[in-house]
């Protein structure tokens, strides 16, 4: 059976390829062959990058330092390198198909990606946005075809469907907002009977107004593949039905109770308390013998090792009783 050289929508992993555009930004490997920035001290051996490993690993969010599985020769785009965190797997194969690698348009990237379909899908889904372009689409596409053992409409698909995935997993996320604001609102008459503190129904609906607002902010992000900005607008909308929901009791922020408690009418100080409390002496009484620094030099400057012994008892070597160890052996 031939094996599929790509793949999209799989349970356990996805193997992608990319065009390269531009060969920049250069790299510097450690000596425990990890990827560095230019302005790494030691004085080591360097890469490129180029402009697709580059994005993955901005998409990527936090990880370790991506670690270099096979170093750069002469080619110093050529290379393999790995990055990945506690649920994600990426190896990244840069290699040049076509021209002898004259040029940055040259080569590829073939990722093998490992991890939850829904971290894959939602990573590819912000690479090809990051990109601007569909990765997929060759500078050549005879010598691309031949590389990678694939039709361009193979490719197409695998990168379409797990972008399909990750957008309709976002979907429902947006979705089920508009659920729980739907079951909010038909809660508002309850609220009221139950008459909450600092809550009522006007600032409740005005909030819950601005929280559809962003969700249908968030669908227009997704439409135009902005994942960030999708992200955004369901976190404010998050923001919203917490306070148009009374039963979170986070209607004020800590900041506006602390500022309550400062207020002079919420607490009542008793003046004449506080005086009774205070000490006042404006003067030390006469009676003290005031001893100025140098006097205190002077009057201990005479000081021996014998006056600070004065009075104590020295028991003398004859007073110590002899124990014979030899005897309980």
């Amino acid at each position: 059976m031939e094996e599929v050289s790509v793949v999209g929508i799989n349970a356990t992993q996805s193997h992608l390829w990319c065009q390269v555009k531009r060969g920049k930004p250069e790299m510097k490997i450690d000596s425990d062959n990890r990827l560095r920035h230019m302005n790494w001290p030691e004085n080591t051996p360097t890469l490129f990058l180029g402009d697709v490993a580059d994005s993955i690993l901005r998409c990527f969010g936090a990880h370790e330092p991506p670690k270099l599985v096979q170093h750069p020769g002469f080619d110093q785009q050529k290379w393999i390198m790995v990055v990945k965190d506690s649920t994600m797997r990426i190896e990244i194969r840069s290699r040049s198909y076509w021209g002898f690698g004259l040029f940055d348009s040259c080569f590829l990237n073939e990722l093998i990606i490992e991890g939850p379909l829904d971290r894959r899908s939602r990573f590819v889904f912000d690479l090809q946005a990051s990109l601007g372009r569909n990765p997929w689409e060759p500078a050549f596409g005879i010598m691309w075809k031949r590389a990678t053992k694939a039709s361009g409409r193979e490719h197409q698909e695998a990168w379409e469907e797990l972008v399909k995935y990750a957008r309709e997993q976002m979907n429902e996320e947006a979705h089920k907002y508009v659920q729980r604001l739907e079951g909010l609102e038909a809660k508002f008459d309850e609220f009221a009977e139950a008459d909450f503190k600092n809550w009522n129904v006007d600032e409740a609906e005005s909030h819950v107004e601005e929280a559809r607002r962003q969700i249908e902010i968030s669908r227009n992000a997704l439409h135009d593949n902005n994942a960030a900005g999708f992200e955004r607008a369901l976190a404010r909308a998050e923001s919203a039905l917490i306070e148009a929901d009374p039963t979170t009791e986070v209607t004020r922020t800590p900041f506006q109770e602390a500022d309550e408690l400062l207020l002079e009418t919420t607490i009542d100080i008793d003046e004449e308390i506080i005086e009774e409390q205070i000490l006042i002496h404006e003067e030390l009484p006469d009676e003290i013998e005031r001893i100025t620094p140098v006097e205190v030099a002077t009057s201990t400057s005479d000081v021996t090792a014998d006056d600070l012994l004065t009075g104590i008892e020295i028991e003398s070597n004859e007073d110590i009783p002899f124990v014979d160890l030899t005897e309980s052996e």
